[in-house]
């Protein structure tokens, strides 16, 4: 059978599934329709015509409150700036194939595969970043809420944000800073993705991937600044030994909550992950002589455009998880300029609303090297001590 005539075929089962869907609410018809969604968004262009209007048009009206975390998501998180196509490679083709289709879902739901056109990343060759490069936003330009926004925020093409949200004055007055000096654990590094790795990771090493490169996070932060790290190093997108990301982000937001339950005097929470882009982009710079893997905060504001705030999502922190990455984002780009790329904005939630101090932190992409994600812990270390402790205030 032909692949026009299967897509054909596909379309009427979901047609039949969403008129199912939409008398009765019934879950598992959402769960099914979102599944095929999922298969026919990752080939959308190679779907012309009808089929490409039912897929790119009709569907993601249907994801009515579709949340990734809630409803047994078949999305995950790969924020990068890439087509539809483009995708997280993994070491091992066994995960690209399944990845190809579970880390691309989010991506095509946000953009429909146009490249999200993010000021310098375009870079293929590390840039080397003079010690006094850094850049400073005054207040009065900060105030400026389209210049805030086109100079710090990337928003999804699947979400918005307002001013009231996004206010400079009222998210820099927000204290960010914690006891630093308290030998009980104060923050908590975890991987929802663990198995994300670079292009020369060695298959099967742990160190190779964004757990060693949150090893080395909690190194440096506990060694250079003093600052109690609980590392959970568990593999949340492993399923009998294959990459299995459907309750990924159910599985890590579970297993930190019982974290800060046993240890209630952790309050920073960082989920670390990598991103993934279009193969000829290279996130990096060079920082003291090192090539370093650029950095990027992420938020979700639990708001889609299709039908507005998310209740189902709803994240009592957002304002300060909102406050807290500005200010990282500032704080970087005052001591590092260009290392850091623009705060992404999605329309999901991401387990953000674990704490005001929940941060998810992209760092690099499938395209990096393992150095050069190691290297940019030491920058990140530094970031999030400036704003932990207080210093950024005061400076």
């Amino acid at each position: 059978m032909g692949k026009s005539h299967s897509g054909i075929i596909i379309i009427f089962i979901l047609l039949g599934l969403a008129t199912y869907m939409l008398l009765c609410r019934y879950d598992i018809s959402k769960i099914v329709l979102m599944d095929c969604k999922d298969e026919l968004m990752v080939n959308a262009n190679n779907v012309k015509g009808t089929e490409r209007w039912f897929v790119t048009e009709f569907l993601p009206i249907l994801a009515i409150d579709y949340d990734p975390q809630d409803n047994d998501s078949f999305a995950t998180i790969s924020i990068g700036q890439g087509d539809m196509t483009a995708s997280a490679t993994d070491s091992d083709e066994k995960q690209q194939e399944n990845s190809d289709k579970q880390e691309n879902t989010e991506e095509n739901n946000k953009s429909n595969g146009d490249k999200i056109d993010i000021a310098g990343e375009d870079a293929t060759e590390a840039v080397a970043i003079p010690n006094n490069q850094g850049i400073v936003y005054s207040m009065d330009q900060l105030m400026d809420y389209d210049f805030l926004i086109d100079s710090c925020y990337t928003v999804d093409k699947s979400t918005s944000v307002n001013p009231d949200e996004i206010n400079a004055e009222n998210l820099l007055s927000k204290d960010m800073s914690i006891d630093t000096d308290s030998e009980d654990y104060k923050i908590l590094i975890y991987h929802t993705h663990g198995s994300e790795s670079f292009v020369d990771s060695r298959s099967g090493v742990t160190e190779d991937t964004v757990i060693g490169m949150g090893d080395e996070l909690t190194r440096i932060l506990e060694d250079d600044y003093g600052i109690s790290v609980y590392h959970d190093r568990t593999v949340y997108d492993m399923v009998d030994g294959e990459l299995d990301r459907s309750y990924a982000y159910d599985l890590s937001g579970a297993a930190a909550r019982e974290i800060l339950e046993e240890h209630p005097s952790i309050e920073v929470v960082i989920d670390l992950h990598r991103d993934g882009v279009r193969e000829d982009l290279h996130l990096v710079r060079v920082i003291d002589g090192r090539p370093t893997a650029q950095i990027m905060f992420f938020n979700g504001v639990s708001r889609l455009n299709v039908n507005g705030d998310v209740e189902s999502m709803y994240n009592p922190n957002k304002i300060d998880n909102l406050a807290f990455s500005l200010q990282l984002h500032l704080s970087g780009k005052k001591m590092y300029g260009d290392l850091m790329r623009r705060i992404y904005i999605s329309g999901y939630r991401y387990n953000l609303d674990i704490l005001p101090r929940a941060s998810l932190i992209e760092v690099g992409a499938q395209t990096n090297t393992v150095e050069e994600a190691k290297n940019a812990m030491i920058p990140l270390a530094a970031i999030l001590n400036d704003v932990l402790s207080g210093n950024n205030k005061r400076n």
